[in-house]
């Protein structure tokens, strides 16, 4: 397996850890699950955003996206 892979995989688990602290945060009930993609066929294209700059405006998009959702602390109703 190369370096990749193993930042794949450890980026994937931080992320998920991430997303349900924010559920916590948010006072989200309920459970989440995520299905598991599996790798790329051979020879397939394993690089969805060849294009640096085209990578920088999709994550920029998505990230204003998301913040639109993000929940404040001063938003929080204080727990019972």
């Amino acid at each position: 397996r190369a370096v990749v892979d193993d930042y794949a995989d450890a980026s994937v688990e931080l992320a998920a850890d991430f997303y349900d602290a924010e559920r916590v945060a948010a006072r989200v009930t309920g459970r989440f699950t995520v299905p598991l993609v599996g790798p790329p066929p051979e020879g397939g294209k394993t690089d969805p955003w060849h294009d640096p700059e085209k990578a920088r405006r999709e994550i920029e998009k998505l990230r204003k996206e998301a913040a639109k959702y993000r929940t404040t602390a001063k938003e929080l109703e204080p727990l019972a």
